[in-house]
């Protein structure tokens, strides 16, 4: 299958999880609404796992591509790690907010999708670790904790807010405190 069609079935996908959620989606749900027959759908996927983590990991790939033109755009470093929490966090808070399926999806606790989810959060990560870089506090010689690790923390700390906060107002309040606090001098 070409690409063109895989990314068609990807975005069916990714509807049908939405709409159903993971247990009750079926891969004859996601072959109709791609317009392919379920075996042609087998010879690109193996089964609905594979599916799911596609899903999730284009979402990834879309979602950091946004970031890093967003980041692009703008100048200081607080700004930039503003919209990276932005994008990153609490877009995907917002829809899993409204849908529990929609968190199913973004958070996945499936086992079988754990490394996308990790590798996922990693590749946030990478992104970030340049903005940090450019921020004075990692510019000395010898900072007291590198990009890479601060952004590691960073990148779990951002995950257990989605956890602990109860509306978009206190998550977006805990990743600018988190943020006074790394950066503030």
């Amino acid at each position: 299958m070409d690409v063109a069609k895989r990314d068609k079935v990807l975005a069916a996908a990714l509807d049908i999880f939405l709409r159903y959620g993971y247990k009750r989606a079926t891969m004859n749900d996601i072959a109709e609404a791609a317009g392919i027959s379920r075996p042609a759908l087998y010879l690109v996927f193996e089964g609905k796992e594979e599916v799911f983590k596609s899903v999730y990991e284009q979402w990834v790939k879309e979602t950091l591509i946004t970031i890093e033109g967003e980041i692009g755009r703008l100048k200081t470093p607080e700004d930039k790690l503003r919209a990276a929490f932005e994008l990153w966090t609490v877009r995907a808070f917002e829809r899993m907010r409204t849908s529990s399926e929609a968190a199913e999806l973004l958070e996945s606790t499936f086992g079988f999708a754990q490394d996308s989810v990790n590798q996922g959060y990693r590749s946030f990560e990478k992104v970030i670790v340049p903005v940090l870089k450019s921020h004075s506090k990692f510019r000395s010689a010898k900072p007291k904790v590198s990009a890479e690790k601060t952004a590691r923390i960073l990148s779990g700390a951002v995950r257990g807010f989605k956890i602990v906060a109860k509306d978009v107002p206190e998550l977006r309040a805990l990743i600018n405190e988190l943020l006074i606090l790394l950066l503030d001098h």
